[in-house]
């Protein structure tokens, strides 16, 4: 059975993805975190001081299903938790020491993993796969 290119472009995805993974420490704290909880850090170190709502609105969850992940972030020491004086419902998350140092490590590594892969690109194409991305990337109001 012949692929079409749409199936063809996800077992390609799939299987660099697969590439890139196998060449992560996979023991690392960093990538032992689902990739929800990842990008979650990285909003916040962004952010520096975000709002839950916030949170819950990035991932396209619900507030009960971001309280219960962040709890878990918590629990391991990489976000506290402060309160608004003025109204003390809001609760603002911001990144611990530790958790800093866990994302810094995972990013510094995420790059130069990805530094190899496109080795097998030269320039143009970096550039042009960069521009496919973003392309791809952009929320056009459909699932």
């Amino acid at each position: 059975m012949q692929k079409n290119t749409t199936e063809e472009i996800i077992s390609l995805f799939f299987s660099t993805f697969r590439a890139f993974k196998h060449k992560l420490d996979l023991g690392s704290p960093m990538f032992q975190l689902p990739l929800a909880q990842t990008e979650t850090l990285r909003l916040i170190a962004e952010k520096e001081k975000i709002p839950m709502k916030e949170i819950a609105d990035f991932l396209a969850i619900t507030p009960p299903s971001a309280t219960a992940m962040i709890n878990n972030l918590f629990r391991l020491g990489y976000i506290e938790r402060s309160s608004n004086k003025a109204d003390r419902r809001a609760i603002y998350l911001s990144l611990t020491k530790k958790g800093l140092s866990v994302l810094q490590k995972g990013a510094k590594q995420r790059c130069a993993v990805f530094t190899k892969l496109l080795d097998n690109l030269d320039k143009r194409e970096q550039v042009e796969f960069l521009k496919l991305l973003k392309k791809m990337s952009v929320n056009k109001g459909s699932p």
